[in-house]
């Protein structure tokens, strides 16, 4: 098989607290990339060999990931507006349809109410910023 389509993936964001249940996050039309970048620790001395800096591997940082969707009724928008002004940190999860699933940590680190125009849709956006390392479990075969 070439590849796995995407359509049908979903974002999970886990139930905190009092909450009753998770929260699907409907009507996304994008779920950003999630990359981790390593930092770099420089461990050049004065004797080096060659003159060449030298460095060893430090810390990853997985970044944030922007998520788009449409607004159907609000509701769902109002309760992730909700938790963005809270700060909390919470744990979600994608899936795609092949069944494999990322999980992690985070906060949303910006929200945003799309344009309004005289044919566009009513849309949200958002930015997610990953706290720790997210777990990574492939799609069974």
């Amino acid at each position: 098989m070439a590849g796995t389509r995407t359509m049908g993936t979903t974002l999970t964001m886990k139930k905190a607290g009092d909450e009753p249940a998770d929260t699907v996050i409907a009507h996304l039309t994008s779920i950003g990339e999630v990359n981790g970048e390593r930092e770099e620790i420089d461990v050049t001395t004065l004797d080096s060999p060659n003159g060449a800096k030298e460095f060893i591997s430090g810390v990853v940082d997985f970044g944030s990931f922007d998520i788009a969707g449409n607004v159907i009724d609000g509701v769902q928008v109002s309760a992730l507006y909700s938790v963005f002004n809270g700060q909390q940190n919470r744990d979600f999860e994608i899936v795609t349809p092949s069944g494999t699933k990322l999980e992690l940590n985070g906060y949303f680190s910006s929200f945003g109410f799309g344009e309004k125009t005289t044919d566009g849709l009513d849309t949200f956006k958002a930015t997610i910023r990953v706290s720790g390392a997210p777990e990574y479990t492939p799609a069974s075969i």
